[in-house]
């Protein structure tokens, strides 16, 4: 589209922006610094209001044109189903924009800015979207001024003053946008610094709270320790004097297992005296049964002698006599051995009994040594484990000792932790 302006013979699109009347009234220093920085002057809005009538023909479209490429980005398309529609911020943005054009700069212009930029935070359009769709809008304004004829003098400086009207729109814009997100921000660190000032005094008085239960506690558990120390030491000295008995108990074990020991060498050897003695009774049997089978052949010829006597008459009175006393001293004699050989039968059934006795005796005897060892070996054990036991105290005291003094430094550090909570929070 080519625009046609009917202008005054010989007269510029500069000399006729100088009939336009234009004004800036703004008391605000920080925007005169800007407007200063800017070189934003009433000469470009001069030139920007004798462009007014031609941004007005195209507005509508330049605005939906604006919003529809804003909507085909989703988090934008988002933004604007969330609260509002294409439409109405085109409206708004047709607006909006002829401000640009209007000739004035006054404090109800920069207010309207100022409500863009808060409407900007409250819907969440960062200002990287807003100064990129921004530029689409700038390139739309800037190829009205190329459809005009426009000498090249004046379109540049048309140019020019509506870069620097964008400019000022967007520095105010983001300023405000940059305060709400700092204002946002020091009332969310002023809620958090509160929240945590809150959580603080919480954590103290809880850590208040646990340092006095566990100062009772590390002290129930010190007097614990001090409790289980003198039962170790008791156990200790029960154990010593078990040592002690068990020492003792295998002295006298060894010196009655000696005394054992003497009693199974007497009994063998009485043993050995009574086979000695069952030898002889049998040697005796033996002898007694000789003697007594020559008393019966010595009766036998005394009976004999007796009757020849009796046949050599009055001649063989004497050897009768003799015979007799022969007789009757070998009926003496086999009555001697027959005394004798039932005591020695008795001797021999007595000795039986006492050898079996003596092996029985024998056999406690030794079972008695069998089980005085393995008894020794007890005592022994014992002794070891007494002295394992004595070492084993002494480990355990060591880690009582220890163990209190992790107990006692664990008092302290929760003290230690209250009052450094207290100090945060007296920071905050």
């Amino acid at each position: 589209m080519v625009f046609s302006v009917k202008k005054g013979p010989g007269m510029s699109w500069l000399e006729k922006a100088k009939s336009e009347r234009t004004s800036i009234t703004v008391d605000d220093p920080k925007i005169m610094d800007k407007l200063k920085m800017l070189d934003l002057t009433v000469s470009d809005l001069q030139l920007l209001k004798t462009l007014q009538p031609f941004v007005k023909k195209e507005i509508n479209q330049i605005a939906k044109d604006f919003y529809s490429s804003f909507y085909q980005i989703d988090e934008l398309r988002e933004i604007i189903d969330r609260y509002s529609s294409v439409e109405k911020l085109s409206q708004t943005l047709a607006v909006h924009v002829m401000d640009f054009f209007s000739g004035v700069i006054d404090d109800s212009f920069l207010e309207r800015r100022v409500r863009v930029g808060k409407m900007h935070y409250k819907i969440a359009l960062t200002p990287s979207y807003y100064m990129g769709t921004f530029q689409n809008l700038q390139s739309s304004l800037v190829q009205i001024v190329f459809r005009l004829t426009v000498e090249p003098a004046a379109a540049e400086r048309m140019i020019c003053a509506i870069n620097k009207m964008i400019s000022l729109e967007q520095q105010i814009v983001l300023e405000v946008y940059e305060a709400e997100y700092a204002e946002n921000l020091k009332k969310e660190y002023e809620e958090g610094r509160e929240d945590l000032r809150s959580a603080i005094r919480q954590v103290s008085s809880d850590l208040t709270q646990l340092s006095a239960q566990t100062h009772d506690s590390v002290h129930d558990l010190l007097n614990h320790f001090s409790h289980v120390r003198e039962t170790v030491h008791q156990s200790s000295e029960e154990a010593e004097r078990a040592k002690g008995q068990a020492s003792g108990g295998k002295i006298q074990l060894k010196q009655l297992f000696s005394q054992v020991n003497d009693a199974s060498r007497s009994v063998r050897e009485m043993g050995e005296m009574v086979q000695n003695l069952e030898s002889s009774s049998q040697e005796i049997g033996r002898v007694t049964g000789l003697v007594k089978d020559i008393s019966e052949q010595t009766n036998i010829l005394a009976l004999n002698s007796a009757i020849e006597a009796a046949r050599a008459g009055e001649y063989g009175k004497g050897f009768t006599i003799v015979s007799q006393e022969i007789r009757k001293l070998a009926e003496e004699t086999n009555k001697a051995m027959a005394q004798i050989s039932d005591l020695t039968a008795h001797s021999a059934d007595v000795t039986v009994n006492v050898v079996g006795s003596l092996t029985k005796t024998t056999a406690i005897i030794e079972k008695g040594m069998a089980e005085s060892k393995q008894t020794g070996q007890k005592f022994e054990d014992i002794i070891k484990s007494v002295d394992k036991n004595s070492a084993l105290s002494g480990e355990i005291d060591q880690y009582m000792d220890v163990m209190a003094g992790v107990a006692e430094k664990l008092g302290q550090g929760t003290e230690t932790l209250t009052d450094a909570a207290n100090q945060l929070m007296e920071k905050l």
